[in-house]
């Protein structure tokens, strides 16, 4: 009989985690097991989210306090049929971008690399990486570059050392990526390992936000808490335009995870750039929102809409060769609106349940 399939996830108390969370349980028989820091604060969440799965045991939970404690990930490894990795480092106290982002990043996915080697079970490793990993402010606003699956970010050593975050986490997720690559040449390939390697490339992701604890706020270094933040904080102009033009929604983030544990739709050892063709304009979210959701409208900025601004932004952007992951994923992602509004309507459930 062949073993059933079981999922190791990582970063399930983050966003993207949460939703691919969902997206397992929901859309595929597979067995989940989730890596928790917090276990004894997280579990009861999990259990109280998700009964009829944790009751089943389909839902599993690891503890791992500590991700870049050598031997981390191996015994939740070695029960995997595959590896789904979301979990990574955004920030630092102390403003010691190397030792909090730069240097963790790799240690935590070297962990879950030899973790998976040293499995007999495990045969695809799916990392969830970022965007800029393949570009940065350097070609993001050169019409002229072209970004394809072969780009990568071209931020320094210093500049990450400097800060901001960006740079450090720009720096720590391609330097990860690159070391990722050569240590699986070193060891061999798929044949050394056991495994292959799926590398998503997302850029700015938004959308709803149904993890485990989750609280709305504008301090998330993530595409989320930009958006709250303009949408709901600051409300400024200035504030919404200088978001991130490139996004894509959570749930299509998920489902290209998902659907990357089927090695025969989904090729392995490649990386995949995920761009939607339309770009963020948080003006005519605000917009729509207030003539949809009128109820809200005295919540939602009152701007006006740059259409011919809009138009000149997207002008200005890089082009972006997403062939292969169209090829393998389609082109039918979620609209910009459709995703945005989501985060303004978590907020005001999240609202009313705090108020039961």
């Amino acid at each position: 009989m062949s073993q059933k399939e079981s999922v190791l996830l990582t970063g399930a108390t983050g966003n993207v985690g949460g939703v691919i969370l969902e997206h397992l349980l929901e859309k595929t028989p597979h067995d989940v097991n989730i890596v928790l820091r917090n276990a004894a604060k997280q579990i009861p969440l999990f259990r109280k989210r998700f009964p009829k799965e944790t009751s089943s045991n389909r839902l599993k939970f690891t503890s791992v306090p500590d991700m870049t404690a050598p031997g981390a990930f191996d015994t939740a490894a070695a029960s995997a049929t595959a590896i789904i990795h979301c979990a990574t480092p955004v920030g630092s106290e102390n403003n010691d971008w190397i030792q909090d982002m730069v240097v963790p990043t790799w240690t935590i996915d070297h962990n879950m690399l030899t973790a998976a080697q040293k499995s007999s079970t495990v045969k695809r490793v799916i990392i969830c990486g970022t965007l800029l990993q393949a570009l940065g402010p350097k070609n993001l606003f050169d019409p002229s570059a072209t970004i394809t699956d072969a780009s990568y970010n071209t931020t320094t050593f210093e500049e990450a050392k400097a800060g901001p975050w960006q740079n450090a986490y720009m720096y720590s997720k391609t330097n990860a990526e690159h070391k990722t690559w050569a240590w699986y040449e070193e060891n061999g390939g798929k044949e050394g390992t056991g495994f292959d390697i799926v590398m998503t490339l997302p850029p700015m992701i938004t959308g709803r936000s149904p993890q485990v604890g989750w609280k709305p706020s504008g301090s998330s270094p993530g595409g989320i808490g930009r958006i709250w933040s303009a949408l709901l904080e600051t409300k400024t102009a200035a504030d919404m335009d200088a978001t991130f033009p490139i996004f894509m929604d959570t749930d299509d983030v998920a489902r290209v995870h998902v659907l990357s544990l089927d090695a025969e739709k989904v090729p392995g050892n490649w990386r995949y750039l995920l761009v939607s063709p339309e770009i963020v304009d948080v003006r005519s979210v605000a917009a729509r929102m207030r003539k949809e959701y009128p109820e809200l409208a005295d919540r939602l900025p009152d701007v006006e809409v740059d259409a011919e601004g809009y138009e000149k932004k997207k002008a200005k952007l890089a082009k972006m060769d997403t062939s292969k992951s169209d090829e393998i994923f389609g082109t039918e992602w979620k609209s910009a609106y459709d995703s945005i509004k989501e985060i303004v309507l978590d907020t005001v459930r999240f609202e009313k349940e705090s108020r039961l």
